[in-house]
């Protein structure tokens, strides 16, 4: 704005109302675009070959239980020298994603009756002494098994 300000002959020209929101928001889009400009690549590295990736997500389908450290070794093994990080993003794309196991909504639907929860808190009270509650929950039941209220602070034992 002050440049903008010294652009202009008189002052009061330079004078136009922005709203606090519009400054803030050329603020942080100026912010952004500093930042992209800063971490672009300095040096583009040059891809692998078409025929690596193809491997790498060949080897990592056919061999589930391989991570990618060892297909990387295994690379290492024919003489192509490729990242670790390489070989996780070409994986990615050859193996689906697979779950395992149950969902959480089945857990607990499973282990409900056998779990509690608990909750500690603060509050403050109308002459801003701290009391601090301490709950557990049933969750198959989803009531408060024994509240234990309240544990007093140093406030009150003076």
């Amino acid at each position: 704005m002050v440049v903008l300000a010294r652009a202009v002959r008189t002052w009061k020209q330079a004078l136009f109302i922005v709203q606090p929101e519009t400054l803030l928001r050329w603020h942080r889009q100026g912010f952004q675009l500093y930042w992209k400009y800063k971490s672009r690549m300095a040096v583009s590295k040059p891809k692998i070959a078409v025929e690596t990736a193809a491997l790498i997500k060949e080897m990592a389908r056919d061999n589930l239980l391989w991570g990618a450290e060892r297909i990387r070794g295994e690379l290492l093994k024919l003489g192509i020298h490729v990242c670790k990080r390489t070989s996780q993003k070409y994986m990615r794309h050859a193996r689906s994603p697979r779950r395992g196991g149950q969902t959480w909504v089945t857990f607990l639907q499973n282990h409900a009756q056998d779990i509690w929860a608990c909750n500690f808190l603060q509050v403050t009270d109308l002459f801003f002494r701290s009391l601090f509650a301490f709950f557990i929950i049933d969750l198959h039941f989803r009531r408060v098994v024994s509240p234990i209220l309240p544990f007093l602070s140093d406030v009150y034992n003076k």
